[in-house]
């Protein structure tokens, strides 16, 4: 998920890892408990620790139970962390402390060239781009989703590479690697506006947007300094919670004939979601993959 984690490309001293074991049909919720509590990236380890680097779309873990892992900032008070899991009944296995590795080369192991429909593909820096992908997005993974494996973040690309683009400008609520709206620069958009709460992530959207040679046409901003304007296509790929808090704000954001594009939003949360935006928008279509759903949106 591009979210409001955002995408760290550097490294840390050492890093805090925390290790919850949980049943398999409890870990969607487990991450996202994971997420919020400001995880810098979140693996699926099976007993024989074979991890699983963020899905890829339409996979699920096999196993009947896992470890879901979390690793943290060394600033961050992880004391308090783990007392919180514990107190709403998650059963912490292992807290360990992490030395500096280069980790952004350990997941180039596990993140391959991936397509998002018929022209849009992904592609890392250390691959070539294949001949079948009209649009590359060069992207390397760091520390936290927005690379674009996450189903939440899929369903946004490829809805993005089914659109006939015709110069729209889009805003990226929540930005995280800046992964959706580069792709959009890249399909056809005019500009984009990036916004996000971590300012780690608006330093991993400039560096992509340099990157993918996009750099004129985006500008990625903190929220304090987010001017609130009209656009033709609103993105906001983060959790249900904030999208409902955020609702006026994107609502208010859609240009007329605009549309709104909402993700990561867990299926039990739809209607809570919808009901937020009820009376301003109609929802015209939406896309689900592994118990996350993605709405859009036209005003009324």
């Amino acid at each position: 998920m591009a979210g409001f984690s955002g995408l760290f490309l550097g490294v840390f001293v050492y890093w805090h890892k925390v290790t919850i074991s949980a049943a398999e049909s409890d870990a969607d919720q487990i991450e996202e408990h994971l997420w919020e509590s400001g995880a810098l990236s979140v693996t699926l380890t099976d007993p024989l620790d074979a991890p699983i680097y963020e899905p890829g779309p339409g996979e699920t873990p096999l196993w009947a139970a896992v470890d879901i892992c979390g690793l943290y900032e060394q600033a961050q008070d992880i004391t308090a962390i783990v007392a919180r899991f514990e107190s709403e009944g998650l059963n912490v296995s292992q807290v360990e402390t992490m030395a500096e590795r280069v980790w952004e080369r350990e997941w180039l192991t596990q993140f391959e060239p991936m397509p998002f429909g018929p022209r849009l593909w992904i592609v890392p820096t250390e691959y070539e781009v294949p001949s079948a992908a009209e649009v590359a997005l060069r992207l390397d993974p760091g520390l936290a989703f927005g690379t674009g494996t996450h189903a939440t973040t899929a369903l946004i690309l490829e809805w993005l590479d089914r659109q006939t683009w015709q110069q729209q400008s889009v805003l990226d609520y929540g930005a995280g690697s800046g992964v959706l709206g580069i792709a959009a620069l890249l399909l056809g958009a005019s500009s984009c506006r990036a916004v996000d709460t971590d300012p780690q992530s608006i330093t991993a959207t400039n560096e992509n947007a340099v990157l993918n040679k996009v750099d004129q046409h985006i500008v990625a901003t903190l929220p304090e300094a987010f001017e609130p304007a009209q656009y033709d296509v609103v993105l906001a790929n983060i959790l249900a919670a904030p999208l409902v808090t955020l609702a006026q704000n994107l609502m208010d954001c859609l240009a007329k004939d605009g549309m709104l594009v909402l993700s990561g939003i867990m299926s039990s949360q739809q209607v809570m979601v919808e009901q937020a935006y009820e009376g301003r928008v109609r929802f015209v279509d939406q896309f689900e993959r592994d118990g996350w759903v993605c709405l859009v949106a036209k005003l009324c």
